[in-house]
Parts: structure tokens; C-alpha cells; sequence
């Protein structure tokens, strides 16, 4: 009698085994049904793409992808025309999903307006042989803007020759470390057309914060203004320094003994400042994690 039941217990949980198993696979193809039923045909990369180079059909291919595992932001086939010709923004690999995403920053690129940073404003300046650093200002360049006005005060003028009226000046360093967006009519450092001859410029346009905006404007009613262009990768700012042409003839031997002392010291590449990196070609590069879909 024991085992009867025992059979019987036995034949009743292997059915049930097999129920559950019957029930499990009937989902997978429920699920694997729906995934089939919703389906999106998204453009991948036949080959790889380079940076900066255009979309073209020889460089891509189609595939049908469960649109529960695309991204938000793929490239379908049906929208292929928009973007045909239109020059990537990074590196796409061969197999890689193509993003509307990967197209952003090359389509800003386009206009002034989208190159300007959140809160800050594009203000353009005249700028003369001299002070536009003798043509060779690019966009992207950063730069430091010292100011020189006149003044009146008895202890910063300096007398004549020949006993005429005194003068006097003084120079400040008015803003520091800031991005030109445009040099002339360039707005990107690959001249895209021959309009333009580079070095032939009168004006640079910088991204500045409104009230740095006010201050430049001020200073340019009251004074002279000078570009100093920076190395790529110093970011450093000093402390801002007032000084008349009284205290620069007073002190040209401590300029001087400094330089000397600067020109001694070794050379060696200077440490990237934080949040950079130095890359393979020696240039300082932002630490970014590139996100493609789920990939790093």
C-alpha cells in the first residue's frame, strides 16, 4: 500500500513537473513572439566611421533589432535620408547601432549659437594686427584680455620730454582664460570654404558670462585692449595685478632677473590641470566614459 502511494505521489509530481514546464515554455515563445511582433529596423555601421567624416550608404547596413533593447536614440532605417552626408561626431566602430546622438554635436557645430556655452553670451571685439596676436588666433584658442587706460593721479604720471603735459597709464589683466568661439567669420578651426583667408580678420568673438560682458564693453570705451593666447593646456589664472608705467620702469630689473632665472629652469611638459588627462599625441584631453547604448 506504502508504495502504491508512493508511485502515485511520484506520478503526480512529475506532471506537475511537467505542467510547469509546459507553462514556462509556452512564455518564452509568448515573449519571444511579442519581441518578433516588435521589431524596429535600425542602421548600424558597415565599417568604420572616423570622426568628422560624412554618412554615407556605403558605410552602413540595416538590421531589425526588438525595439525593447534599443536605446533611446537610434538611427531607423526610414530616417536614413536626414542624415546622409552628414558628418559624425565621434568615432562609430564597425557593428556599432548609430545614434541620432552621435550626429549632435557636428550639427551645433554648424552655427555660433549652438557653440556658445549655457549662460554665457558671444561678444566679438575689434582686433588689430598687434593685438589679434599678428593673425594667428584660431577658434578654440583661449586667451587673456589685459586693459590699458590713461590716468591722471600725480604719483602714476610720468613728465614729458621737453617739459610737454604728463602722462600716465596703467594695465590690468580684465579677464582670463577665455574661449574664443570665432575668429573673423571661422567658427571652426577647418576652414569649410575660401572666403576667408586665415589671418585676414578685424574681430574675434568670445564666450562671456553678461556681467564679464559689461566689463569688456566699459573697458573698450576707455582704453586699449590686448590679446594674450594661451598654451592649450594651461588653465591656471593669477591673481589680477594693477600696475602703471611708473612701477613697470621701477621694477624692469626684477622682470628682467626673472626672466633669466625662467629661461634656466628645465623644460618639461606641465601637468594637466584637473579632470584632464594627457593623451597619446601629448595634448591634455578631458576624462569622459563615452556611452554607446549599454557599451562603455
Amino acid at each position: 500500500m506504502a508504495k502504491k502511494k508512493l508511485l502515485i505521489a511520484a506520478v503526480l509530481v512529475g506532471a506537475f513537473a511537467a505542467l510547469l514546464l509546459y507553462l514556462y515554455a509556452s512564455q518564452l515563445d509568448d515573449e519571444k513572439q511579442a519581441l518578433l511582433a516588435n521589431q524596429q529596423e535600425v542602421v548600424k555601421a558597415a565599417r568604420d566611421i572616423p570622426a568628422g567624416s560624412p554618412l554615407t550608404r556605403d558605410r552602413i547596413t540595416t538590421e531589425l533589432v526588438p525595439q525593447k533593447f534599443l536605446p533611446a536614440n537610434p538611427l531607423l532605417r526610414q530616417d536614413i535620408e536626414i542624415y546622409l552626408e552628414m558628418p559624425v561626431a565621434e568615432n562609430i566602430k564597425e557593428g556599432s547601432m548609430i545614434l541620432t546622438s552621435d550626429f549632435a554635436v557636428a550639427i551645433e557645430a554648424r552655427t555660433l549659437s549652438g557653440r556658445i556655452p549655457q549662460g554665457e553670451r558671444a561678444m566679438s571685439i575689434p582686433v588689430d594686427a598687434i593685438s589679434g596676436i599678428s593673425g594667428l588666433l584660431r577658434p578654440g584658442d583661449r586667451v587673456d584680455l589685459l586693459g590699458t587706460f590713461p590716468v591722471g593721479s600725480k604719483d602714476d604720471v610720468i613728465p614729458e620730454v621737453g617739459g610737454n603735459d604728463s602722462v600716465g597709464y596703467v594695465t590690468m589683466n580684465l579677464l582670463q582664460n577665455v574661449t574664443l568661439l570665432a575668429v573673423g567669420q571661422e567658427i571652426s578651426d577647418i576652414a569649410a570654404d575660401n572666403r576667408q583667408q586665415r589671418g585676414a580678420y578685424s574681430t574675434v568673438t568670445m564666450s562671456l558670462t553678461p556681467d564679464e560682458s559689461e566689463l569688456l564693453t566699459i573697458a573698450q570705451t576707455r582704453g586699449k585692449l590686448q590679446l594674450l593666447l594661451r598654451h592649450r593646456d594651461d588653465m591656471e589664472t593669477i591673481s589680477v595685478k594693477r600696475r602703471t608705467l611708473r612701477e613697470v620702469l621701477e621694477q624692469l630689473d626684477v622682470l628682467n632677473t626673472a626672466r633669466v632665472v625662467r629661461a634656466a629652469a628645465p623644460k618639461g611638459p606641465k601637468a594637466c590641470a584637473k579632470g584632464f588627462r594627457r593623451g597619446a599625441g601629448g595634448e591634455c584631453e578631458p576624462e569622459l566614459e563615452i556611452f554607446r547604448g549599454s557599451k562603455k
